[in-house]
């Protein structure tokens, strides 16, 4: 099962390269909207690979940083992820508080499922956003990823 994992955030990695390489390729003048749901999507990694851990809240879900930096830290977040991931027990149970103080309980499968299925979903976001600015975006489908595979 970590085999499937690794793959999931191989896929994760190499599609935010795609999209780091676009928005490279517009001179990152693609707006804040899409700024905005990028630095979330590496963000809510970020805090769940750290709650996996065991370790503080790095930063906020919504915290802005420079959007050059999206490369950089894809490459950081899947780095991190891979290691989490090799010594981590799949159905191991994590608590952990939310950002409102909640204490909640997951394994730590299910959080990484999340993880990939809440990229995804802002990808779809950031897509939208792009079209709706005259942009293309990128091919983003876990399948066209499994058919370079």
């Amino acid at each position: 099962m970590k085999n499937f994992y690794q793959d999931l955030f191989r896929y994760n990695y190499q599609v935010n390269m795609q999209l780091a390489n676009r928005f490279k390729a517009h001179d990152y003048a693609l707006g804040k909207d899409i700024a905005r749901l990028a630095n979330h999507m590496l963000n809510a990694q970020q805090i769940w690979i750290a709650r996996i851990k065991g370790e503080e809240t790095p930063c906020s879900p919504w915290e802005e940083y420079s959007f050059t930096s999206f490369e950089e830290r894809n490459q950081e977040l899947f780095d991190l992820s891979m290691e989490m991931l090799s010594v981590s027990e799949l159905e191991e149970w994590v608590d952990y508080r939310n950002f409102a103080g909640q204490v909640f309980r997951n394994k730590i499968s299910d959080i990484l499922t999340h993880i990939v299925n809440h990229s995804t979903y802002h990808r779809g976001q950031i897509a939208l956003k792009m079209r709706e600015q005259g942009f293309e975006p990128i091919m983003s489908d876990f399948i066209y990823y499994k058919r370079e595979d």
